[in-house]
């Protein structure tokens, strides 16, 4: 994706300005609905182009990481502007990428099946290069978000409200993902399928985005646009995004599905064909282990 020429003096200019002139401008800029549209209760459109959205749970985390993002070659993501922290919100400001979500109700029941193959292509392609670029030995990189600190996923939320942390190896990491494999009726099933997944000590560690889902990813310009243009598609929302094992974007861009079988789910497996062995064992857990994600 393309770094505009102003986005970049853009971004050298505000770093000149104080934080608390910053973040007065943007308290200003939500507050003036003249200049601003709400799209969401936390994300703002604003004239020129730009787009400012607040935060309170991760206050770092997705600036760090379009921050490092923006360094990589072929990831078609928001261009990260400005970021400041008043000790309860962040403001993080990027570039607004104009088009249509996938979920948009006329996007989705609109899309062939050729539409289909092109998302799934581009979406292996980038998320593949990510992966490729960033990928580091187990034994190198630490499991942590974006910003360097502790795991907290919706995915396995039993770790930030048991016991926030850093992991050191896969093995820790996979043994939180894939839990309660000693209960009475899960160790005699559940346990010899996912014990020698959990036990590998040479799962690599890449750069992921953690929420590989439709609801963030954007067809630049629309889907007609999209489909004549040869564009890539845009991911965003990258506020659960880290250092995780190399399988990690797979398990949750389908960790919501409740039907093997469903559309959804199936995408997932044609996106992710390297991780096949761990998707279906995270579907076995997922609809036997008895573990609620809550």
């Amino acid at each position: 994706m393309a770094r505009p020429f102003l986005l970049r003096l853009l971004r050298i200019l505000l770093c000149l300005v104080p934080s608390s002139w910053r973040i007065s401008i943007y308290k200003a800029w939500i507050e003036n609905h003249r200049i601003t549209t709400a799209l969401y209760h936390n994300v703002y459109r604003l004239p020129f182009g730009l787009v400012l959205k607040t935060g309170r749970k991760y206050p770092h985390v997705e600036a760090d990481a379009l921050r490092f993002v923006n360094t990589l070659s072929g990831i078609h993501a928001p261009y990260l502007i400005d970021a400041v922290f008043d000790g309860n919100t962040t403001f993080l400001l990027t570039n607004w990428i104009g088009g249509d979500c996938v979920t948009d109700d006329h996007v989705w029941d609109a899309m062939t099946v050729e539409d289909w193959a092109r998302l799934e292509q581009q979406l292996r392609s980038q998320l593949g290069s990510m992966r490729r670029q960033t990928l580091m030995s187990h034994a190198d990189q630490a499991i942590c978000n974006a910003s360097g600190g502790p795991i907290d996923d919706p995915r396995i939320p039993w770790v930030a409200r048991e016991n926030p942390r850093i992991f050191t190896s896969s093995r820790d990491f996979a043994a939180e993902v894939w839990t309660g494999l000693h209960w009475p009726s899960n160790c005699d099933t559940l346990l010899p399928l996912l014990k020698p997944l959990i036990e590998r000590d040479d799962v690599p560690i890449v750069f992921s985005h953690g929420d590989i889902l439709p609801k963030n990813m954007i067809l630049p310009g629309g889907l007609n646009c999209w489909r004549t243009s040869g564009e890539m598609v845009c991911i965003i929302d990258w506020e659960y995004a880290g250092w995780m094992p190399i399988f990690w974007d797979a398990l949750k861009a389908t960790w919501m599905g409740v039907d093997v079988d469903d559309f959804w789910m199936q995408f997932g497996r044609r996106v992710f064909p390297e991780f096949i062995e761990e998707l279906e064992a995270d579907w076995e857990w997922r609809s036997r282990s008895q573990v609620l994600i809550l």
